[in-house]
């Protein structure tokens, strides 16, 4: 197996389509025959939900597992089995819901504690995450973690996690402005924990071509990052059928494989694939 490659989608704005692109990027990367792990990082449980779960009715969760892997790492990988849902799209998932923001209080006490002994004692709250997926990334090609707004220190875990970042950005008017905090984010974790993570790209969701406001955004983040950062080179279409998909449990590709938005996916997935390629 090809090493497994770990990628974050966090955005510090919400609304971007965070959720509905790691559902389906998920979906994409399955259908060309990879294994993939998507893991709900958020207390929220939006991409449990996206599954057409109901967050409040799993005692396994991400929580669990990452109280675990503070207190007793060798008994993590007797949870996983109970905790691994194995979704009739193919992809595998770990749920999460209000546990999850127990488990970052926990994180933010390792926190205060690491800071009132003058520096890291132990293990440090950042890399619970890591450890974590030490575990998981023999089994898959790809995982993927949807990161929620709040609980920063759950999104530092991810990326401290991660290989990758991908930045999903709604081509509408200002929605770009989460753009700078996540890369200040994204610097800190690469200069404190994390060196070798890597920005995969910037995704401009919901796109339409009509609109001269989308093409101006288009060009506006090509141009304020593109010499920078990559953009993916194909927007996420917009289509009203990519929010029926939740109600179906189903991605857009298995819900409407001809609409526009599924092509969109499949193209990502396809630069995705090529991640780490010389």
């Amino acid at each position: 197996m090809n090493h497994c490659k770990v990628i974050a989608l966090t955005n510090s704005k919400g609304g971007v389509g965070k959720t509905t692109t790691t559902v389906n990027l998920g979906a994409a990367l399955a259908a060309d025959g990879k294994k993939v792990l998507l893991i709900d990082n958020d207390p929220q449980g939006n991409l449990t939900a996206a599954f057409g779960y109901t967050p409040a009715e799993y005692r396994n969760t991400l929580a669990k597992l990452l109280l675990a892997e503070i207190d007793s790492p060798e008994d993590v990988e007797l949870h996983l089995p109970k905790t691994v849902v194995h979704t009739e799209g193919g992809v595998d998932l770990i749920p999460a819901n209000k546990r999850l923001a127990d488990a970052a209080a926990r994180l933010q006490v390792m926190q205060l504690s690491q800071y009132s002994a003058g520096g890291e004692t132990g293990q440090a709250c950042e890399t619970v995450m890591r450890g974590l997926l030490e575990k998981l990334t023999p089994l898959y090609d790809f995982i993927l973690i949807d990161c929620g707004l709040k609980h920063e220190l759950l999104t530092v875990n991810a990326l401290t996690a991660a290989d990758y970042c991908i930045i999903p950005v709604q081509a509408h008017f200002l929605a770009s402005e989460g753009i700078p905090d996540v890369l200040d984010l994204v610097h800190a974790v690469q200069q404190k924990w994390n060196p070798e993570l890597q920005i995969a790209g910037i995704l401009l969701t919901m796109y339409q071509s009509r609109p001269q406001l989308c093409r101006s955004v288009r060009e506006s983040v090509g141009d304020i990052y593109g010499e920078t950062f990559h953009v993916f080179e194909r927007p996420i279409e917009y289509s009203i059928k990519v929010a029926e998909c939740p109600a179906a449990g189903k991605s857009i590709l298995e819900y409407e494989p001809k609409n526009p938005a599924s092509a969109s996916y499949l193209s990502l997935a396809e630069e995705v694939l090529r991640l780490g390629e010389a």
